[in-house]
């Protein structure tokens, strides 16, 4: 079990380091790359969490202000509208977890 552990790390961090995402956004693609609603719908983890990352550069203050996470939020279902509602939400709450959480240090 520890082995496991231990190879998912070092392929994340190979990953990570491949990817040319920042932590956040790497983070998006890391925890989406298995979805099956969003592989079964053709959309890509990968090109979600750039269009994230994009759209965080987008709304630099959405931690903090209302109206730009509303925006953000907005901008982050367009992708997703191939999902259903349910998982469309899911998705969404998930990315900005990531992306708004304010325990990690700003990313650039």
């Amino acid at each position: 079990m520890l082995a496991a552990l231990a190879k998912e790390k070092e392929e994340a961090i190979k990953a990570a380091k491949d990817s040319g995402l920042s932590a956040r956004a790497f983070g998006v693609y890391w925890n989406l790359k298995d979805d099956e609603p969003l592989r079964n719908a053709g959309i890509s983890a990968m090109e979600l969490a750039r269009d994230a990352e994009t759209e965080m550069h987008r709304f630099p203050n959405a931690r903090v202000n209302d109206d730009e996470r509303r925006k953000l939020r907005a901008t982050l279902y367009r992708p997703l509208l191939g999902l259903g509602k349910e998982d469309r939400g899911r998705v969404v709450d998930l990315v900005l977890a990531i992306l708004l959480d304010g325990d990690h240090d700003a990313e650039s």
